[in-house]
């Protein structure tokens, strides 16, 4: 895991390439919403999907979801989905997916840490990434499913991958990440897993996203904009009053071995505000 730059997986659909690139002036944007919208800022004349986790996601309870950021129609949006795609994402080392251009004809993408395969829209979803370690996002019908379950609000999402001719995304990662500190680390995982009651959702029996016991009944539909601190990291929005504690976010940050300042974390709104401006 790199501490110190954001490793971004840029994808050109229309040439059908790909390239990992590590950028330290991105480190500042944490991750997740803020590191979409500034990619989108500097890719945007390629109407890119860009999909982002942040520092926590794949390590602590509640940091969840998956930001995407998109270009709708002249509207900059970012959502949120659940499901198991963050702590995938997180064992390919990389911090976000940026997919320029279009592809000719339909296709699908088979992500395997930071490798990718481009196939045909024929082939079937059953035989790509690695069971067990896999989460596959598809078009199904009118809506795109991940792991089967978990969509979004709205058809940002499904009107993007048709414009863009993706019909799956696959994703795998295999790489191993560890904690500095693990007794540390271990000790405030289950400090803030016992911490379920201050969610603002009901447990029920419903498929639970990644690091979440609550099986909630709202997971199934995702998040649509919100606190930015929270989508920046990306934690759930019903665990807004864990996350908002900036204690808490710096435990976290700090025993995962990140030197984000207080005053990092201060600015990060206003510089969100600033690259919307841009954006705008």
């Amino acid at each position: 895991m790199n501490l110190t730059s954001k490793k971004i997986l840029l994808i050109d659909l229309e040439k059908l390439t790909y390239e990992v690139k590590s950028y330290t002036e991105l480190q500042r944007y944490v991750g997740g919403v803020g590191l979409g919208l500034k990619l989108m800022d500097m890719f945007g004349e390629k109407d890119p999907l860009i999909i982002s986790i942040g520092p926590l996601n794949g390590f602590f309870p509640y940091a969840s979801k998956t930001s995407i950021v998109v270009n709708d129609g002249g509207v900059i949006e970012d959502f949120y989905i659940g499901g198991t795609m963050a702590a995938r994402m997180r064992f390919t080392g990389i911090d976000s997916i940026v997919l320029n251009n279009t592809a000719e004809s339909e296709t699908i993408l088979e992500i395997l840490n930071s490798d990718v395969s481009f196939k045909r829209g024929e082939t079937s979803s059953g035989s790509l990434g690695l069971p067990g370690r896999r989460s596959i996002l598809s078009l199904d019908e009118s809506k795109a499913l991940l792991d089967s379950y978990f969509t979004t609000p709205e058809y940002f999402l499904e009107n993007k991958f048709a414009k863009k001719n993706i019909k799956t995304i696959s994703l795998t990662g295999t790489e191993v990440v560890s904690p500095l500190l693990m007794e540390k680390y271990q000790n405030l995982y289950h400090t803030l897993l016992a911490r379920k009651h201050e969610l603002s959702v009901n447990e029920s029996s419903q498929p639970s996203c990644v690091n979440c016991p609550m099986g909630c009944e709202r997971s199934k539909t995702g998040e649509l904009g919100g606190n930015v601190l929270i989508h920046s990291l990306v934690a759930c929005q019903y665990a807004e009053k864990i996350y908002s504690d900036v204690g808490i976010i710096f435990s976290c940050l700090n025993i995962l071995g990140y030197d984000y300042t207080h005053e990092d974390i201060e600015n990060l709104p206003g510089l969100i505000e600033e690259t919307l401006k841009k954006l705008s």
